[in-house]
């Protein structure tokens, strides 16, 4: 019941939840939604400059018709008029001679379609078509084409209506007008737009461009690079967004560092365990960390892989915690029973490191660094390049160190003796190709410089 009502308040059954839901997945799969914000932008301003001037351009339009609309009814009153005017004398003396020339000084100008009179009983005494002559418009004056506008004028004598005078006027002037100012005002006028669309998308890239720099920056973060700066100068929103990231990308590195400081702390920690354990170990595995960071340099691994080894060579014997100290520190050789109870500290170190996500390789290299390059070794009887390439380094090392370093059992071996057994477990016991690099560094004194420096300050991490 609990689980029904809780479906109820959040909306879970809500029919126009569902529909407002389906709605929006309606948007999102718009092309609109795949878009770059540069397009949006110069897209909406083009759209609005076009609305406008398409909006200036039928107002033009419109205007300009208006006008020439007016002016020529203007025009066909006056000529109507002055025809009426100047033929009332002729009409009243039935004076048909005097007719034609009068309509046809109307007919002159070049927009006249037609013009005629008319006598009280609607004949026509003279029309510009002598075809309509003599005919009477028992329907009253025609309406006039649709390209024609027309006006007729009652002639009157007194107050008494003795004829009409009608003009038809032509549009075609104002068709030709409406085109003169098509080519010389909209023409000028759509150049101006395409170059104002042209010029938003150049101004929207620019201003966009902040945005991008910023949209890279914020990836560049998400993928872990924490150095990254946005190099937004400008006082606006964008600006103040790409400081307050800035800000933020230095709040995280500080972070950073207080979790590395932490890190660093814990993994030292877990080292004096060991030393503290066996007590002739220490600057082991100081001396292993180093001396094997020398050896991945000259064989050209990469950082992460470095930093990695680093923390494995530190912590390689991290596992001696679980052996018994008695078996540690026992000034005899080991039986069967304690050696293989000593065997299980590279495993053990492995299920010790195995909680911290970050150490997920440093344990897999731990639990391996007592592997031989011919499937001697243990835990997994590993061999050749099987063997992760740092545990081989820490095998190589660790080997040597333990060599040349007193122990409970028996005195440090000399230098030169701890070399001819490397040489001699090269390619059963040890990878050949690392004891060459080792080699390599002991002659330019790599080795007994790190040995040195060592002795001579505090053990710990380097």
């Amino acid at each position: 019941m609990g689980d029904r009502l809780e479906l109820n308040v959040t909306g879970g059954t809500d029919p126009s939840s569902n529909s407002k839901r389906r709605k929006r997945g309606y948007f999102r799969a718009l092309p609109i939604q795949s878009i770059s914000l540069r397009w949006k932008v110069a897209l909406s301003f083009s759209f609005l400059l076009i609305l406008v001037a398409g909006t200036v351009a039928m107002a033009l339009v419109r205007y300009e018709w208006i006008f020439l609309s007016k002016e020529a009814e203007k025009r066909v009153d006056l000529l109507a008029v002055n025809l009426a005017v100047n033929a009332r004398d002729p009409l009243l003396a039935l004076d048909e001679m005097r007719f034609g020339p009068i309509t046809e000084s109307v007919m002159m100008q070049e927009d006249v379609k037609y013009a005629y009179l008319l006598d009280d009983k609607m004949e026509v005494v003279y029309h510009s078509d002598a075809n309509m002559i003599g005919k009477v418009l028992g329907g009253g004056i025609p309406e006039p084409g649709k390209s024609v506008i027309q006006k007729a004028v009652d002639i009157k004598v007194e107050g008494v209506i003795v004829g009409a005078a009608v003009v038809g006027l032509g549009a075609d002037h104002i068709h030709n007008a409406m085109v003169t100012t098509i080519i010389g005002v909209l023409a000028p006028l759509l150049i101006g737009t395409v170059l104002g669309v042209l010029g938003i998308f150049f101004l929207a890239g620019i201003h966009v461009k902040k945005i991008e720099s910023l949209d890279v920056a914020v990836q560049a973060l998400g993928a872990g690079n924490l150095f990254i700066e946005v190099d937004v100068k400008s006082r606006d929103e964008v600006g103040r967004l790409a400081a307050h990231f800035n800000e933020m990308v230095g709040q995280l590195n500080k972070a950073r560092q207080q979790v590395l400081k932490h890190f660093t702390e814990t993994i030292r920690a877990l080292a004096a365990t060991v030393e503290a354990k066996d007590a002739y170990t220490k600057g082991h595995c100081e001396r292993v960390a180093l001396i094997s960071k020398a050896i991945a340099e000259r064989v050209g691994m990469n950082e992460s892989a470095m930093k990695d080894l680093g923390l494995a060579a530190i912590l390689h014997d991290i596992g001696k915690i679980g052996v018994e100290g008695d078996i540690i520190s026992k000034l005899g050789p080991l039986d069967d029973v304690e050696v293989d109870d000593m065997k299980h500290h590279p495993v053990i170190g492995a299920r010790i490191l195995s909680p911290l996500s970050a150490l997920v390789r440093v344990g897999l290299y731990v639990k391996h660094h007592h592997e031989h390059y011919d499937g001697t070794g243990y835990p997994s009887g590993l061999r050749g390049e099987v063997i992760p390439l740092p545990a081989r380094i820490i095998h190589l090392v660790d080997a040597y160190d333990a060599m040349t370093s007193t122990r409970p059992y028996r005195h440090a071996l000399s230098r030169g003796e701890a070399i001819k057994r490397i040489r001699e477990g090269e390619g059963c016991q040890f990878d050949p190709e690392l004891v060459e690099v080792f080699l390599e560094l002991d002659n330019e004194g790599v080795i007994a410089r790190i040995c040195d420096e060592v002795e001579r300050s505090e053990p710990g991490l380097s």
